[in-house]
């Protein structure tokens, strides 16, 4: 049935400028029987260019998109605000300022957070792979640092994609300052980038001692210590005196992405620590109204690493849905692609790129990354 409610021109409201919604702003004529208006806290940081941000690849303005300019252009309107509560029997979307939004259809592209652990008043400053506005504080901490000949030891949490890049990357960045780098990066797994080919990690292993960063594999973060991180083995309990003191002065944690926490207030069934429970008709299992896509989504027919490409590829199955939702009209259903191609910038002109179990590393793969970049940046853009 038609998701409108009266009369008058239907409603779409969107919250959250992620890779979906900014497909959806590009192509807003195909909704033109409906108003719209996005809802965002802010730019949009495009993540697939963060590391570097981090090691100085790139400037934070080449990874920075703004909404308000797109959905000028496109004919939306923009709030700025954040989506505290959801009333959907009346069909209100609140805001955390106290405002309230009616809506026909409403449809979240919120992303995903970066727990950490509790920082302590004194000890190493904490920083978290996302907001990726950390990141660049970060890099403007270290660049004064080293430009006052100093040299922090740093640690990064996390032993997958993400921790890798930041790892390698902040190694680039001293480069950059000739400063010596105290870099050690840190895995709860035995294996870096466990889904990668085994030769993959192998390459990769190499590499990082190439560059002189220490990997301690096996180990989880336990606390922060006001002389750095508190480490233990893996499955090893704290009563057996199993903690490690490492010495630094900054934690950066990317062991894991988590729904963000707007998502708990909404009354809608969440999956765990995945995020929003959906169909693959990317609405809600509680409400036919409310869609969700990329990381705050969770498909209840699979389980998806939280990569953007599934959310641009998540992105023409949102339109459609919301044009067929608005006229009553059957939905299409969301395929995941049996495999994603992941390419980490490792800095130094350095690329690892995977593919199932096919992988490549080197320049080559890196000048691959930063033209995919490049591309998506450019719709976005002009």
């Amino acid at each position: 049935m038609s998701a409108l409610r009266g009369g008058g021109r239907p409603h779409i409201v969107l919250i959250g400028a992620g890779h979906a919604h900014l497909y959806l702003m590009r192509h807003r004529r195909r909704l033109a029987a409906a108003d719209m208006t996005i809802v965002d806290p802010g730019a949009f940081w495009y993540s697939g260019m963060a590391a570097g941000v981090l090691g100085g690849t790139h400037a934070p303005a080449e990874v920075r998109i703004d909404p308000v300019r797109l959905a000028r252009r496109y004919g939306l309107e923009s709030i700025r605000g954040r989506l505290s509560g959801l009333d959907r029997s009346e069909h209100k979307a609140q805001l955390t300022d106290g405002r309230t939004l009616d809506y026909d259809l409403i449809s979240l592209n919120l992303g995903s957070s970066a727990p950490t652990l509790t920082a302590l008043s004194e000890g190493p400053r904490v920083w978290a792979v996302k907001p990726i506005a950390q990141l660049i504080a970060l890099r403007h901490q270290l660049t004064s640092a080293y430009e006052r000949g100093e040299h922090p030891a740093l640690v990064v949490v996390g032993g997958g994609a993400s921790g890798v890049e930041l790892a390698c990357n902040l190694h680039s960045l001293a480069v950059r300052y000739a400063a010596p780098a105290a870099i050690t990066l840190v895995s709860s797994s035995r294996k870096l980038i466990p889904t990668a080919p085994s030769g993959a990690r192998r390459w990769l292993a190499g590499y990082l001692r190439r560059i002189g960063v220490e990997v301690r594999v096996g180990m989880r973060a336990v606390s922060h210590h006001r002389d750095g991180l508190l480490i233990a083995e893996e499955g090893v309990t704290r009563g057996q005196d199993a903690m490690r003191l490492l010495a630094c002065d900054h934690v950066i944690h990317a062991g894991g992405l988590a729904p963000p926490g707007a998502l708990g207030g909404l009354g809608l069934t969440l999956l765990g620590s995945r995020g929003l429970a959906v169909h693959d008709t990317l609405q809600s299992v509680d409400d036919p109204d409310v869609f969700a896509a990329g990381d705050c989504a969770a498909l209840v027919e699979h389980v998806l690493p939280r990569l953007g490409v599934y959310g641009v590829r998540q992105a023409p199955v949102l339109l459609a849905n919301l044009k067929a939702r608005l006229h009553g009209r059957p939905l299409q259903r969301y395929r995941p692609q049996a495999q994603a191609l992941t390419i980490l910038n490792l800095g130094q002109d350095q690329g690892l790129a995977i593919r199932g179990r096919l992988w490549w590393a080197g320049r080559s793969s890196l000048l691959w990354k930063h033209w995919l970049d490049e591309r998506f940046m450019a719709r976005h853009r002009h």
